[in-house]
């Protein structure tokens, strides 16, 4: 049985600022992308801007997952709520997945960017599946990150 009162979370302080720029650069691509895709006339007069979005989140989401899988971001989770494991490994398993998806949108931008009147909104319309997939995944791994927290500063007893 683990002592509660014993049990303390710390913070590295360099690697919180770290997943917190990573966490802001991320949203600010995907809002700028959810504009320019949503507005299909400035989505074709923006080819290059498309282009230069889509590959700076390609970028992004390498950071982003790297940051997630190599500094153990679910282990403390899974040490002390093990019963997690099993949705903390499937939300792992999502990311290439999800990392190729994003990689393959990019290279049909590149694709479509290189001809004289690039057509882009098949690319757009599977950055919009892709981003409700990322936003669902992403909002999966805050709950189960919150919910394991809770537990273990004693909420959820």
């Amino acid at each position: 049985m683990v002592d509660k009162s014993s049990t303390r979370i710390t913070v590295n302080a360099p690697f919180f600022q770290e997943i917190k720029q990573d966490h802001l650069q991320l949203q600010k691509l995907l809002v700028e992308l959810e504009k320019l895709t949503g507005n299909r006339i400035a989505l074709q007069n923006h080819p290059r801007q498309f282009l230069e979005l889509i590959e700076a989140l390609v970028d992004q989401l390498a950071l982003h997952f790297s940051l997630e899988e190599a500094y153990g971001y679910f282990d403390h989770a899974l040490e002390e709520s093990p019963r997690f494991h099993e949705q903390a490994v499937k939300l792992r398993d999502q990311h290439a997945p999800l990392y190729n998806t994003i990689r393959e949108i990019a290279e049909s931008v590149v694709k479509q960017c290189s001809g004289k009147h690039p057509q882009l909104d098949s690319a757009a319309d599977r950055f919009a599946d892709f981003n409700r997939s990322l936003k669902a995944h992403e909002s999966a791994e805050m709950s189960m990150i919150l919910e394991s927290l809770n537990r273990d500063m004693g909420g959820g007893d």
